[in-house]
């Protein structure tokens, strides 16, 4: 609240609200009051949800009232009228002055915009013209909220992270050569040795997430792909983690002991990445700050920046255009928040990417869990004129140390026989 200059931060919630996974249901108006040496919480309407340590209470009227079981009482022998009752949150207001007040309505972000139009009307009339007049989005100060991590998060991130690994190389032994799918195991397929680009583009466009995106096609030896659902996904819903792992293999061809050399070559382009940028995400730059710092040391070292739109076969027209002429590897970066939040959890936190500049202004906190995620892709003499992609993706976490890894790295292409 401080960092963001709000004295009050008033949260109404109802069914459903994605903030829920944090504040359980109040039912009410949730309100946190800045009074200098502490903060105060207090809850109006209900009960306090899975929030700890209460201050301040309102009266059980005002609950019933708030949850309609007397919304339009005018019953003299039930003690209490409909609107006066919601004096009870005017008078705390007013007595604490809050110069700002924090709601949580937002117009892009879906985990700060939980109060509807109606509840927003009446704490309107409920503060009165002067205090509504303090109002202004919350959306600040829950980001700040979701994305200071505590250590039980970061563990339950980590746990998360190990076993959808386990359930990814799990599938990837279960691939049948010339029998398994795309489809069968989410695969995305980078490379196929037996299909020529003048086969397939006309009907699937390549993307720079894959270059066969046909769910029925049949893994075939000598085809390079991310897969075993991709380390992606659901592996339980602990706490509501989200996963966003990328691990890659190749079908080994007849004879054939290690991956390819012209494949090997581009994936180490691409790993090197994750220590290249490693040192400029720290707590307290922005992503906007970041990024450009990432970007530079790609660059000093002969990477060509390729900023994509998040379209992907118009991003894979553009590392074309780029790397027409050229031998160099190109990047792009899309370094986005990660963990437990709800609505879109690429959006809740600092994200480093080039079409996330609504995040930029946002500053990397402590515990930052973010998905170390960008594309690196290179010219192939096998594919002349269709660049090979990689797309490395680790969720990671930022601390007062710099990055640190909750996960192995992207360190090697498993092989399937």
């Amino acid at each position: 609240m401080r960092d963001n200059n709000v004295d009050m931060w008033i949260h109404v919630s109802r069914p459903g609200d994605l903030m829920e996974k944090y504040f359980g249901s109040p039912g009410g108006y949730l309100i946190f009051a800045d009074l200098g040496e502490t903060v105060e919480r207090a809850v109006f309407g209900g009960s306090a949800g899975t929030v700890e340590d209460i201050d301040v209470r309102g009266s059980t009227n005002l609950a019933r009232a708030f949850h309609g079981y007397n919304y339009n009482n005018s019953d003299p022998r039930q003690g209490f009228s409909v609107p006066n009752v919601y004096d009870e949150i005017s008078d705390y207001v007013a007595e604490r002055d809050p110069q700002v007040i924090a709601v949580n309505f937002s117009d892009w972000l879906p985990v700060a915009d939980g109060i509807s139009h109606a509840q927003f009307l009446r704490l309107e009339n409920i503060l009165g013209p002067e205090y509504s007049s303090r109002i202004i989005s919350a959306e600040a100060v829950i980001t700040d909220f979701l994305t200071r991590r505590t250590a039980r998060e970061i563990a339950a991130q980590t746990e998360v992270l190990a076993l959808a690994r386990q359930r990814a190389k799990q599938n990837l032994a279960q691939v049948i050569p010339g029998v398994t799918t795309v489809r069968d195991i989410g695969a995305r397929v980078y490379y196929s040795a037996t299909s020529k680009p003048e086969d397939t583009v006309n009907e699937f466009p390549p993307d720079v997430r894959y270059f066969l995106p046909n769910p029925d096609y049949v893994l075939q030896p000598g085809d390079l792909f991310v897969g075993g659902g991709r380390g992606e996904g659901d592996p339980g819903t602990y706490m509501g983690f989200a996963v966003d792992t990328k691990i890659h293999a190749y079908i080994l061809r007849e004879d054939e002991t290690r991956v390819p050399d012209f494949l090997q070559e581009v994936f180490d382009k691409a790993i090197a990445g994750q220590w290249i940028m490693r040192d400029h995400m720290k707590v307290g730059m922005t992503g906007g700050e970041s990024l450009a710092a990432m970007v530079k040391a790609m660059e000093d070292v002969g990477y060509i920046y390729t900023p994509f739109i998040d379209n992907g076969t118009e991003d894979y027209e553009m590392i074309q255009e780029a790397l027409s002429n050229t031998d160099k590897p190109g990047f792009s970066i899309d370094n986005h928040a990660m963990g437990n939040t709800g609505g879109d959890v690429r959006v809740e936190g600092p994200s480093m990417a080039a079409f996330r500049v609504n995040t930029h202004n946002l500053r990397i906190q402590e515990n930052h869990i973010f998905a170390f995620e960008y594309m690196v892709h290179m010219n192939i003499d096998e594919r002349p004129g269709y660049p090979l992609a990689f797309n490395i993706s680790n969720p990671q976490v930022v601390t007062s140390k710099g990055v640190e890894f909750i996960q192995p790295p992207n360190e090697e292409i498993f092989l399937i026989h």
